[in-house]
């Protein structure tokens, strides 16, 4: 991934489309965009909560159909900045200039932890690598696999909590949380309405730092899905290795 900073704050970064995250049509699946998003909207909360530090409370992630695209970019910018609350907007596009999607990403503004107090973010304006491979790293394979989440049976997928997924605080990471609710939310539609089932759109709301592990999330259908209408809609919820409820979303998974 790739990031621009400009003067203002404001952040524009890229994804290099890649058959490793690619969805049924080809396209972008949503987890890996939610990390893009993720990852960006903590960008432009370093200068927008300063001197305070922000953790993600809310993410809203709307896809529209891509097909195969070259790289997808998004554009991030303030839209409220309180006291204790950031909200930022993100519009999403194709290499092509085509609409591709909008996220809406609200940050809870807090004191700045003790163990980032003396840490130095390279916010100047400017275009930079966000990751890349080192000489001699092995290509990742498929997305979820690195991640490593595990189905453990329709709707429930697991990940372990290690440092490679983990946040500034060891928490579980707020885009490895979207990557494990659209792993749930596939898993489930693959089995009520068929083997192309994509997640266009999610509403994800944080509710504790998952600092236990295992970690996983269970997809539950709302009412009873019809297969033949190729929608689904569904509750998910990312439990940690406590029981405890971290994060809550719902999602609509389709048939491509």
């Amino acid at each position: 991934m790739e990031s621009e900073q400009f003067e203002n704050g404001d952040v524009r970064g890229w994804l290099p489309h890649s058959p490793i995250f690619a969805g049924p049509d080809g396209g972008p699946r949503i987890g890996a965009i939610g990390m893009l998003v993720d990852a960006l909207g903590g960008m432009r909360s370093i200068t927008a909560a300063a001197p305070d530090w922000a953790f993600t409370a809310d993410m809203s992630l709307h896809l529209l159909p891509t097909g195969p695209i070259e790289r997808l970019r998004a554009d991030i910018r303030v839209l409220r900045r309180g006291r204790r609350t950031l909200v930022l907007d993100a519009e999403l596009s194709t290499d092509d200039g085509r609409p591709a999607g909008l996220a809406l990403l609200t940050f809870a503004v807090v004191p700045r932890p003790d163990h980032l107090v003396d840490i130095v973010i390279d916010t100047s304006p400017g275009r930079r690598e966000l990751s890349r491979l080192e000489d001699g790293q092995i290509p990742p394979t498929a997305y979820h696999e690195e991640l490593d989440l595990r189905e453990v049976s329709p709707g429930v997928v697991t990940v372990g909590l290690r440092p490679e997924v983990g946040n500034t605080v060891g928490a579980l990471h707020g885009g490895v949380h979207m990557a494990l609710i659209d792993e749930a939310a596939v898993s489930l539609g693959r089995t009520l309405i068929g083997p192309t089932a994509t997640t266009t759109d999610v509403h994800l709301g944080f509710l504790e730092l998952a600092m236990t592990g295992p970690i996983r999330a269970e997809a539950v259908p709302v009412g009873d899905p019809d297969p033949g209408c190729g929608r689904l809609t569904a509750v998910v919820q990312v439990l940690d290795g406590d029981g405890r409820v971290c994060s809550h979303a719902t999602v609509e998974v389709t048939a491509s």
